[in-house]
């Protein structure tokens, strides 16, 4: 048979299932289950103490307060105003559920950081086993995630271990990917698949980009070879199907948008009308790219003191995820399976964005191509055995003691990085003292606002305002804060030294819009002014900033 045929009626042959080995008893799968589960809770509390290493701030704060407002039976996030990505069919049901048994503290942020992380891990072993069973599709899991086991510690920590920014879109993505795959070719498959895309991309536009379009990209592919090669009629329909899921997806997530606006949930701020950039500034979005990799494969070197020989191994990572990605190219039409080739596709479309649009301007912003990483991993359990002929059976025998090796240095890299010392929520003690003197509601630059409130457990809400302190700050943040039929607020936490790297509001451009403080206190850094009028009086009226 040719062997284009081998890829593209893969799915087809699938349909007769043959005579496999026999299956294990039920005591060996309860043996299994139980050692899956207690590697899930190994690495999940392993992930947890990294991620506490992390700061908490306003951003991962904001999250936790507007899970909190759904959990108050405020489901649409009605007069709320969020950043450019909503996260609001992700990340905001798992901070949810972590709110409802945590309360409203900034552990929250990190506990969903790890439980993230660590679905995305399995999600991704699962998906690269494939259809694989015994010692093969367990190879091919621990590949995949001997590639993601341990996040850097510099970058890494923040970009995959904390506050929701792009990452967690990887988790519905690599679930859509594993349906395609898992599931047989049956006419719900494919309205599964649609609704699935439809409400990732809700949350996150990203999912366009990484596997909307990368579906009905190969769908098109497929039905193309299929027409070349004159199959039967019967064998276009699944493809097909695909192809008007993924585009139908589109719509229905536009649609859904517009029904959240309709019936008054939260306002979603539009990306920049400008997204590619000039000639110029390719060369430097390459960097960028090629730095952003190190940092997301566990590469850089920062952060390891005197073991910076462990960036080595996660190297070893990267590399293999490039060398399966030239492989899986190379084999696009011949031997790659529908999964790997739409991880191709939507690789390459990840790529292509942080290179030709602004997402991607410096290493700071690797969390907008987060999901290469998962991709790379994946792509590295499915394509990488088979790069070994089955004859070779002696260097495959041979390059087991390698990969158990290189498995166990990534464990210990993982263990490291989990002994580092946790870093308390920095603004704890403002948080105390506002709570002790019995101040409610006040206002203060961004970063020092929402942090505020959730370190103080709700009991103060301080609500974000520009530097200059007379606009509201429209951006992860509630319009009911600024209502002063309901709040009084009567603080304002200005900086001592505002040209930090968080800024905030300068005392004196807080003293030229609210006038002379009744009376001015300094705690940990910060100066509290206490006026004696309602300051959200003065702010209502005054223009709205993004």
């Amino acid at each position: 048979m040719h062997p284009v045929q081998n890829a593209v009626d893969a799915s087809v042959a699938a349909r007769t299932p043959a005579e496999g080995p026999p299956q294990p008893g039920w005591r060996l799968r309860v043996l299994r289950l139980c050692g899956l589960l207690l590697a899930t809770a190994g690495l999940f509390i392993l992930y947890l103490r990294q991620s506490r290493i992390g700061s908490f701030n306003s951003d991962g704060a904001a999250q936790v307060l507007q899970a909190q407002d759904m959990l108050h039976g405020n489901l649409l996030l009605r007069g709320w105003w969020t950043g450019d990505v909503s996260f609001y069919t992700t990340e905001l049901p798992e901070y949810m559920l972590v709110d409802l048994i945590r309360g409203l503290r900034p552990d929250v942020v990190h506990i969903c950081g790890a439980l993230t992380y660590t679905l995305a891990v399995l999600l991704a072993a699962l998906l690269a086993r494939g259809r694989a069973t015994g010692p093969a599709g367990l190879v091919r899991a621990l590949l995949a995630a001997g590639v993601m086991l341990a996040p850097s510690i510099a970058g890494g920590t923040a970009v995959l271990l904390e506050n929701p920014d792009h990452f967690g879109t990887a988790v519905p993505i690599l679930l859509i990917l594993l349906v395609i795959d898992r599931a047989r070719e049956r006419w719900y498959v494919p309205v599964a698949v649609c609704v699935l895309l439809a409400w990732v991309q809700i949350a996150d536009e990203t999912a366009l980009v990484a596997v909307a379009g990368p579906v009905g990209a190969v769908a098109v592919v497929r039905l193309t070879v299929l027409a070349i090669r004159l199959r039967p009629p019967r064998e276009f329909w699944y493809d097909a199907a695909l192809g008007a899921a993924a585009s139908a997806s589109i719509l229905l997530a536009a649609g859904a948008e517009k029904a959240i606006r309709a019936l008054g949930g939260f306002d979603l701020l539009p990306l920049p009308q400008q997204l590619l950039v000039t000639r110029s500034q390719v060369p430097g979005h390459i960097r960028a790219l090629g730095e952003t990799l190190l940092l997301l494969f566990g590469a850089n070197r920062q952060g390891y003191g005197g073991l910076a020989f462990l960036t080595w191994f996660h190297l070893i990572g990267l590399a293999l995820a490039g060398l399966t990605l030239l492989a899986a190219i190379t084999w696009y039409l011949t031997r790659a399976d529908r999964v790997t080739q739409i991880i191709v596709v939507g690789t390459a479309a990840m790529i292509a964005a942080a290179i030709f649009t602004i997402e991607l301007a410096s290493v700071g912003q690797a969390h907008e191509v987060a999901v290469l990483l998962p991709f790379g991993a994946v792509l590295v359990g499915r394509v990488l055995p088979g790069l070994l002929p089955g004859k070779l059976r002696t260097v495959r025998r041979a390059l087991l003691p390698v990969g158990g090796a290189w498995l166990a240095v990534t464990l210990v890299a993982l263990c490291y990085a989990a002994t580092g010392t946790p870093s308390a929520p920095e603004n704890v003690p403002l948080a105390r003292w506002l709570t002790a003197h019995g101040y409610t509601d006040g206002l203060a630059g961004y970063w020092q606002a929402s942090s505020t409130t959730v370190d103080s457990g709700g009991k103060t809400l301080v609500a974000p305002v520009t530097p200059s302190g007379s606009s509201v700050y429209a951006w992860e943040a509630d319009a009911a804060w600024y209502d002063p039929g309901t709040h009084r607020a009567n603080f304002v936490v200005a900086m001592a030294n505002p040209n930090g790297p968080l800024g905030g509001i300068a005392v004196s451009a807080g003293q030229q819009f609210f006038g002379p403080p009744a009376h001015t206190y300094r705690v940990d850094g910060y100066v509290i002014m206490v006026y004696r009028y309602n300051l959200l009086a003065k702010l209502a009226g005054q223009p709205v900033a993004h």
